[in-house]
């Protein structure tokens, strides 16, 4: 089967794709050639009955008109790729909070020299709402912190969680957490799972982390429960509206610009050999990974691609 690369690729990560599918079978882009398999990262890609399988080199498939594409035609996302350097944001943030680490760097540079307490993660009790690829190395992390772990998720639980639960039990998680990561995909039944109603639960001085998409949180209710309770802190790598961002000028969120993922070439190299593995599995007839439940997702207008 040829494999029809649908956006421009680096040499090297051509070289990936040419090791593990064959040089002769992969179409690169700008090429238009018909093909069987599609790679793709955004939603600007052909459509048609022969194509066999579509797979994302991005981990997230909400930015897709999945709608659009035969039933017959096997999408998978890269669910997993970006997973190493999205638990090492989560941390990066909740380090940067809980050492207040912003505030005393801008002293610091202003010649004022204010050394106050900081908090520990040590003990802690940390809640993961969606336990996949990133939700189970921000837990390996949490434990060597020696932290106590809660999670939410579909997969059975492992040694790594103290707790593990089905998401009808997300109130309790909240309700227990210090602090609340959101690793969960954007399906439409995650859409504004995050209300106002959750958020007013949560423990005195708790971190909320979204390392996910931002309509997985009500932004009305966000933004209100932040001015009501300015104990919590919102750290969070996404944004609504992005790049066109508006609203984020609130004393208690700590915000990135969407680039948990890394994107660097050691995350791509990963990303790119997990997407070619996964399409030479396919073309073998072996077990492919990441198949997308299309009935859980809606199509949303969305500029950036995300991972």
């Amino acid at each position: 089967m040829k494999v029809l690369v649908t956006f421009p690729v680096d040499e090297k990560y051509k070289r990936i794709g040419e090791e593990i599918i064959g040089k002769g079978n992969i179409i690169w882009y700008p090429m238009r050639e018909e093909a069987e398999i599609l790679l793709v990262n955004n939603d600007n890609f052909p459509r048609g009955k022969n194509i066999k399988m579509v797979q994302t080199i991005t981990a997230g498939v909400d930015h897709i008109d999945l709608s659009s594409i035969p039933k017959e035609t096997l999408v998978c996302s890269n669910a997993g790729a970006y997973s190493i350097s999205v638990a090492e944001h989560t941390f990066a943030l909740i380090l940067t909070a809980m050492k207040n680490i912003i505030e005393k760097n801008s002293e610091m540079k202003m010649g004022i020299f204010n050394s106050t307490p900081t908090r520990l993660l040590h003990g802690k009790i940390l809640g993961i709402i969606g336990y996949g690829g990133i939700g189970k190395r921000v837990a390996k992390i949490a434990r060597c912190f020696e932290m106590y772990v809660i999670a939410i998720g579909r997969n059975s639980p492992d040694n790594i969680v103290n707790e593990f639960y089905g998401i009808e039990n997300i109130e309790n998680l909240i309700k227990k957490s210090d602090i609340v990561v959101i690793s969960i995909p954007l399906t439409r039944y995650t859409e504004n799972l995050i209300n106002k109603d959750l958020m007013l639960n949560m423990k005195e001085g708790a971190l909320l982390v979204n390392v996910a998409r931002p309509e997985i949180v009500k932004k009305e209710d966000l933004i209100n429960v932040l001015k009501e309770r300015n104990d919590i802190t919102y750290l969070s790598d996404v944004w609504w509206d992005e790049p066109n961002v508006k609203d984020t000028n609130i004393p208690n969120v700590i915000l990135t610009p969407h680039n948990a993922g890394g994107k660097s070439g050691e995350v791509m190299e990963i990303a790119f050999r997990q997407a070619f593995t996964n399409i030479k599995n396919f073309i073998d007839g072996n077990e492919v990974k990441n198949i997308v439940k299309r009935d859980e997702y809606k199509k949303i207008e969305r500029k950036n691609t995300g991972v």
